[in-house]
């Protein structure tokens, strides 16, 4: 087969699967919680990072005469990890503070029951469909930040420090290709945060999560739009004001 032909292929693969999944187009559901009063899709915003999970068929040999087998017996999982930006308001870490003391509460040192605390996580992966612009503006602060930190900043939502604008929109026909859902989450583990004088950007948090079982669903259309919320945009705008 000639270098030509197997281009042409692979373009009418990738036509055919509707291009490369791409890695930064994600959006994790978070539970709402009765002991927290913020809106806990707001965190999707914020969440920078985040995994789909694996699964690792577990295994006991068997033997059969003088010949040695695995055979599988079940499966096991790993902790799912989530990275977040950190406001000045502290949103993020207060929300999975209220969720641990649902598992245990520091103050009485009470254990909750397992199906009080536990959640379903959803996380997918986004085909972005027709784009309407709704707000757009310039961010005049921007030129006050370092270029040497301006460039690792990265795009939030509507939020491109390196451009130094905002762009808050609605996505018309968007589709979620592939999605995660999670049974019987709970944070597990707050990472520690670092602090110091020598400490330069924003600030993250990193948690992980333990789950139960986790299933897949292919193609899911979301809606006929989805628009960035004021409310979040606000929120996440005034933290960066705050860093400079």
């Amino acid at each position: 087969m000639s270098a030509g032909s197997s281009i042409e292929t692979l373009k009418a693969e990738l036509s055919k699967s509707g291009g490369l999944a791409k890695a930064n187009q994600f959006m994790v559901q978070l539970p709402q919680l009765a002991s927290f009063s913020v809106d806990a899709q707001t965190l999707n915003i914020f969440c920078t990072v985040a995994s789909l999970p694996g699964r690792q068929i577990t295994s006991i040999d068997q033997a059969m005469g003088t010949t040695q087998r695995k055979i599988a017996n079940g499966y096991a999982t790993t902790d799912l990890t989530l990275t977040f930006l950190v406001g000045n308001d502290h949103v993020a870490r207060q929300y999975f503070e209220a969720w641990q003391a649902e598992a245990h509460d520091p103050v009485s040192r009470t254990v909750g029951y397992f199906e009080d605390y536990t959640y379903p996580v959803k996380i997918a992966l986004i085909e972005r469909g027709l784009r309407l612009s709704l707000f757009k503006k310039q961010l005049g602060f921007v030129d006050k930040i370092p270029s040497f930190i301006r460039n690792r900043l990265p795009k939030v939502g509507p939020i491109d420090l390196q451009q130094g604008e905002i762009d808050a929109g609605a996505s018309f026909n968007e589709k979620k290709t592939y999605s995660v859902s999670l049974r019987e989450c709970y944070p597990t583990t707050i990472s520690d945060q670092q602090l110091g004088n020598a400490e330069e950007g924003v600030m993250e948090l990193t948690v992980q999560l333990s789950y139960t079982d986790w299933e897949s669903t292919v193609g899911t259309h979301t809606g006929t739009g989805e628009a960035i919320g004021r409310g979040a945009i606000s929120s996440l705008t005034n933290f960066l004001l705050g860093k400079i």
